[in-house]
């Protein structure tokens, strides 16, 4: 139980690490990017309808220079994506970092604490019956993501194993088959679907870096 408590805490630990390195990042790019593009816009120059020229300000860039600042309004909104990628990409770390540890062995406990509420309270004539009528597994699948919720504090282990529920396909499972294994199959997929997931990839992230400057240069030899 110790072991269980101390290896749940280092998970969280690594997933916050990985959200901070990548959002910190992330942010003081898009924050310096966005200071510098208001500076070169604010010391811009330019002709009006007159023919005179004009310097403009901090407080007149974006009527002077409309489609230049609409890059800095998307600099500013990708902030928003900045923290959303973060977020899946700290999530798909600690997955990651669950299976090169081979630890899957550490949510079972919480899969099946989470399946005996909702299909241990079910004996057998009821599960024939539930077979026979046409048994609504979006119901048994929504009962058992909620009952993982309430059995695991631990946010990041609550979100990989309600993924991995969510993508779990029912309608294949033989449950009016009492010699197979449906728990163990049960278990077997949710796994899978978090190995599916388990995969951290920056490319977008680095796109997002990317437009910060492209930004910058276009303001530059444009303003």
């Amino acid at each position: 139980m110790i072991d269980n408590v101390k290896y749940g805490l280092k998970l969280s630990g690594f997933g916050a690490f990985s959200f901070i390195k990548v959002a910190v990042f992330g942010l003081f790019s898009a924050v310096v990017s966005l200071i510098t593009g208001i500076i070169l816009l604010s010391n811009a120059s330019g002709t009006n309808a007159a023919g005179e020229v004009y310097e403009s300000s901090f407080s007149t860039f974006i009527k002077d220079s409309p489609y230049l600042s609409v890059l800095l309004l998307i600099t500013l909104i990708s902030i928003y994506f900045v923290f959303s990628f973060s977020t899946q990409y700290a999530f798909r770390k600690v997955a990651r970092r669950i299976l090169d540890d081979k630890a899957e062995s550490f949510l079972e406990p919480i899969m099946d604490k989470a399946m005996d509420k909702t299909m241990g309270r079910i004996d057998e004539t009821e599960k024939q019956n539930m077979v026979q009528r046409g048994m609504d597994y979006s119901v048994l699948k929504l009962q058992t993501i909620n009952n993982v919720k309430q059995e695991t504090n631990n946010k990041w282990l609550r979100y990989l194993l309600v993924l991995g529920f969510s993508k779990l396909k029912l309608d294949d499972i033989p449950f009016d088959d009492p010699k197979f294994n449906v728990r163990s199959e049960i278990k077997t997929r949710v796994i899978q679907g978090i190995k599916d997931f388990a995969t951290p990839d920056k490319q977008f992230f680095w796109m997002i870096i990317g437009y910060h400057w492209i930004a910058i240069l276009i303001i530059a030899f444009m303003r």
